[in-house]
This record gives structure tokens, sequence and C-alpha cells, in this order.
């Protein structure tokens, strides 16, 4: 019982040392490219990229953008950010902006307006259902259970071993 308590307990340090350096490459990463995390909660992306999915964006230029590319830009003020495919792309009369018309996969129709944009972030990759764990794990009921995991595991780590002394004195008596 010892031997899978022990094989427990190192399994479980070795992955929140892995989970710490997850987020600590994370940071370095996203300070020195301005990588954003974006979570898809609908399925307008389907299936390229489905519902609860995670991606990593980052910042490009209006001037850069292609069709095709999969972009977030930023809505009118208190609405939520859209990301969708670029299908068409139009000059702007405002120098360094374009007009960019986008449509989500799974939708019929592209966005009802063009969106006139100066830059936006590009999503270079995504994970089917890290979104969905990271929401879960940002809830008041994924930190409980998040900081309950690390108290047990700083119990297990600094509980006092048993003497071999008082092994052997149990066994004799």
């Amino acid at each position: 019982m010892r031997r899978i308590l022990r094989v427990l307990g190192s399994a479980a340090t070795v992955l929140v040392v892995l989970a710490a350096l997850l987020v600590g490459g994370w940071f370095v990463y996203s300070a020195s490219t301005g990588a954003t995390l974006v979570i898809f909660r609908t399925g307008s992306m389907d299936p390229t990229i489905p519902q609860g999915a995670l991606a990593v964006s980052l910042p490009i230029s209006a001037e850069e953008i292609e069709i095709d590319d999969v972009i977030t830009v930023e809505r009118e003020e208190g609405e939520l950010p859209v990301t969708h495919r670029v299908i068409e792309i139009r000059e702007s009369e405002q120098s360094g902006y374009r007009e960019i018309v986008m449509q989500g996969d799974a939708n019929a129709q592209p966005d009802l307006h063009p969106y006139v944009i100066d830059q936006a972030r590009e999503v270079t990759f995504s994970v089917p259902g890290a979104g969905t764990a990271l929401t879960i794990a940002q809830s008041p009921l994924g930190m409980g259970i998040m900081i309950m995991l690390v108290g047990v595991l700083a119990t297990w780590a600094f509980w006092p071993a048993p003497r071999a002394e008082s092994k052997a004195e149990v066994t004799t008596e």
C-alpha cells in the first residue's frame, strides 16, 4: 500500500511541476509575442474549431491578413470579440485600415457587416476541449478542487516518514 501511495505521490508531484512549467512558459511566450488565449463558446467555427476549443492567437496588422485566415476582431463596445474566417478583403478609405468580410465555417451566411480594422489577432492553433477544461478550472468549484489537491500534495510531501526503529518495536511486541 505504501508503495502505491509513493508512486501516486510522485506522479502528482510530476504533474504539478509540469503544470507550473507550462504556466510559466505560457507567461514568457505571451509576454514576448503578445499571444492571447481564445475560448470558443459557440460552434460557429465547427468542424475546424469546435465549441469548447482553446486557441492561441497572435497580433497581426490589417495589411498582413489574407483570405482564409481565421482571425479575432473587436466589435462594438460592450460586445464580445468575434473569431471567424476571412472570406473577402477590401481596401478602406482610411490609411492603414482594411475592410474585412468574415464568416464562421458552420454559418451559411457571412457576418452581417464587414469589419473595418487596422489590426486583429490571428488564430495559430487550437486544442479541442481545452477551453472547456480551462473554464471549469477557473470556476469557483474548479479553484476549490485545485486548492484541495495542492493541500493534499503539500500534506503528503511534508508528512513525517515512519521511522524504521518504530516498525521494529511494533513487530517485536
